[in-house]
């Protein structure tokens, strides 16, 4: 008789998960995270976003030369990289989309968009500079840089809380920025967003609804800078693929959903390490200089 899927003594993917250590959620939640961060934002340029044609115009570049030539370009390597780090995660490509991902945040205040549009991509920036501390620095060896990143088989603490740093610096600069949108800039396509629950501008702007949950998201973020509680972590993730779900529910492209899913894999990067994250600072501040441990299933990596 044929061997059944799930015969004794072979283990479900809710247990692998479960029994699968600190270093390893952590490097396939962000590995996964930044490839699909790629992908959505290779899919704007393809879907030809006007949105992008400020950026291009800094640079000299006709909007017809950028519909018609540049986006598809841009957007076709965007994806070529996604799809790169879900299969060959050199050190080379986590770089790239560290700077990329700092890149093309800034060109956003450069055309005039203000700097909340920058704070509000910190996950695009965050996720891969965590994926890059993970990976290591390649130093000077080219072979370094090239070669296939694989999950490491222990990080020290010290890399451990660099990490953490980077992703609960991402998360609080993402929720910061958006806040910013409500609350100083009044995004017009926020008004959409409150209309899908019946409100209209009258209403949303005497109570001044925009301020009011702008700022509540600047405390969001505020808040994990001060302290990520795991309760709080849990409320930013369903609050940021609830409020982040509306972009496609109101008409906008589904790229803009996509292309933001930092904002919903830190909160659970954050969580998953938590403990990790306590005892290593705890340690670090009796043992500053201890070796990288092999981490046991579930202990701090």
């Amino acid at each position: 008789m044929s061997q059944t899927l799930f015969s004794p003594g072979r283990k479900s993917l809710r247990e692998t998960i479960a029994e699968a250590s600190v270093t390893t959620k952590l490097y396939w939640l962000l590995r996964i995270g930044v490839g699909i961060e790629f992908i959505g934002h290779g899919w704007a340029g393809l879907s030809r976003s006007r949105a992008w044609l400020p950026y291009y115009d800094l640079f000299g570049i006709s909007s017809d030369v950028a519909l018609n030539y540049l986006m598809y370009v841009t957007g076709a390597i965007d994806i070529t990289i996604g799809l790169l780090i879900l299969f060959w995660p050199a050190r080379i490509l986590l770089l790239h989309t560290t700077v990329w991902g700092i890149f093309t945040a800034l060109l956003r205040p450069t055309v005039g968009e203000g700097w909340w549009e920058f704070l509000e991509r910190g996950g695009n920036y965050g996720m891969p500079l965590a994926l890059l501390i993970m990976a290591g620095w390649g130093g000077w060896s080219l072979r370094r840089w090239l070669q296939r990143v694989d999950e490491p088989a222990a990080i020290s603490d010290r890399t451990l809380i660099a990490i953490h740093w980077a992703m609960r610096g991402g998360l609080a600069l993402l929720l910061i920025g958006h806040g910013g949108f409500g609350a100083f800039e009044h995004k017009r396509y926020w008004y959409d967003f409150f209309a899908f629950f019946g409100l209209g501008k009258t209403a949303v702007d005497s109570a001044n609804l925009m301020v009011l949950v702008g700022a509540f998201e600047i405390l969001l973020g505020l808040a994990i800078l001060v302290k990520p509680w795991r309760s709080l972590l849990l409320f930013v993730l369903v609050w940021k693929l609830g409020t982040e779900l509306l972009r496609p529910l109101v008409g906008q492209e589904w790229f803009q959903f996509v292309e933001r899913d930092g904002d919903y894999v830190l909160p659970i990067t954050l969580y998953v390490s938590a403990a990790a994250y306590a005892l290593a600072r705890t340690r670090t501040r009796t043992e500053p200089l201890s070796p990288p441990t092999t981490a046991e299933p579930g202990a701090p990596a």
